[in-house]
């Protein structure tokens, strides 16, 4: 039987290894995909096929003008990078921007651009620039369900954390505006993220006016996780575009603003670069001058290499269509299963993630479930896993195959079904 392994608690005696460490880190719970990655280990070691839907490391090639262009940027002598990234880099980011959503330099509200090693280390680290702010703002306010560095990274600079429980009631909106008062006077800053991991849920322009509205009310900085910006329905791109009409791609908030926004873009969904590490950070420069000065102590530089192959991702949207077309078919080919099974009620537009219920004869033991399904070689993620309070569902992300997840979909019915 796979069995989940319990966070290690050991107690906090002087000479015991936790006082080695300080109390965030001794207290830190196993990060969850840590756990998928162990599971998987032990049902390829007893030899079980394995279908996994546990990360969301989609198994698409990666296109090939990006790694030839890795490969020829790399230096027969390696040198330090700079954080501030090279000029073409820049001017590929500023480009993207322009395409995508008609932000222009020097037009409208000024934004600055930096360079990150991906968005993972952007959203952990933009914590110690924020926290303590305006005289002290130490809350972060975030979604929850959501990705979990948004909980670590508020924790390890000293921060408190506000998780706001999402809901399919309002289209898993996080809607600050509804929260204490004094959540509202003392926080230092918001975390988005839409299209929304796990859900796949998206918003409106509407909701974003009244978001950056609160924000400059309250003075909270907004950070948008836009990691999945570009990983909506396929089927919108074969629409012309209409200026005349609202635009039915997932909306940034730089379009309204740069005062107190941030958003967090990366090319690990949208152009299948997860290993290579590549993303920015857009906004307010009176936020991101300070952070630069701040990130040149962080040890986050990208090498050269790897932004001359994100040069190549940025400049390009036509293979960003073709993985668009990937996922959309991805979601048509799984959701109607989990449909008649009664776990599915929506089918989201947007990521390549199904948020299900699961069946009413676990309860809300969404562990118990998907170690169970693990056994049979299907791995998805419990809520549990990626929330603070939120029980009852798993997300399968939709990385595999259609003959793998033909042949788990096959799996996943008989295991409900016996």
């Amino acid at each position: 039987m796979v069995t989940a392994k319990a966070p290690v608690r050991p107690t906090t005696k002087t000479g015991s290894p936790t006082s080695k460490v300080n109390k965030v880190t001794a207290e830190l719970a196993e990060y969850p995909m840590e756990e998928l990655a162990r599971i998987r280990r032990e049902l390829v070691k007893k030899g079980k096929p394995v279908f996994d839907f546990g990360t969301g490391d989609p198994k698409i090639p990666t296109w090939d003008a990006i790694r030839s262009a890795c490969i020829e940027a790399i230096p027969q002598i390696s040198q330090y990078p700079s954080v501030k990234g090279i000029e073409t880099l820049k001017a590929a980011q500023q480009g993207y921007l322009e395409r995508r959503f008609g932000l222009r330099v020097g037009s409208g509200d000024a934004f600055d651009l930096l360079p990150t090693s991906g968005s993972k280390e952007a959203i952990f680290h933009i914590a110690l620039c924020l926290i303590g702010r305006a005289g002290g703002k130490k809350h972060i306010i975030y979604p929850d369900p959501g990705y979990p560095v948004y909980l670590s990274s508020t924790k390890f600079a000293g921060g408190i954390p506000f998780p706001v429980k999402l809901s399919a009631g309002n289209g898993f909106l996080l809607e600050p505006w509804d929260l204490p008062p004094y959540i509202q006077r003392d926080a230092a800053a918001i975390w988005i993220n839409y299209p929304h991991n796990p859900t796949g849920a998206t918003a409106s322009r509407d909701y974003f006016e009244r978001l950056v509205e609160w924000c400059h009310k309250t003075d909270t900085v907004l950070l948008s996780d836009d990691c999945y910006v570009d990983i909506y329905d396929s089927a919108i791109d074969l629409k012309p575009m209409d200026e005349s009409k609202p635009d039915e791609r997932p909306f940034c908030p730089l379009q309204l603003t740069s005062d107190r926004v941030l958003t967090f873009m990366s090319l690990s969904k949208r152009s299948g670069m997860t290993g290579y590490r590549a993303g920015f950070i857009a906004g307010d420069p009176e936020i991101l001058q300070p952070v630069l000065r701040a990130r040149a102590n962080f040890g986050v530089g990208q090498p050269d290499f790897v932004q001359q192959a994100a040069v190549v991702a940025w400049n390009d949207d036509e293979h960003v269509r073709e993985r668009r077309k990937i996922f959309t078919h991805r979601i048509a080919l799984a959701a109607p299963t989990f449909q008649e099974l009664g776990l599915l009620e929506t089918v989201p537009n947007a990521t390549f993630y199904l948020w299900m219920k699961i069946p009413s004869v676990f309860g809300t033991g969404d562990v118990r479930f998907c170690l169970g399904l693990a056994e049979h070689g299907v791995i998805c993620s419990p809520s549990s896993w990626l929330s603070e309070s939120i029980k009852g569902y798993a997300r399968f992300a939709l990385v595999p195959d259609d003959a793998a997840t033909l042949e788990a979909l096959q799996v996943i019915k008989d295991y409900i079904n016996s």
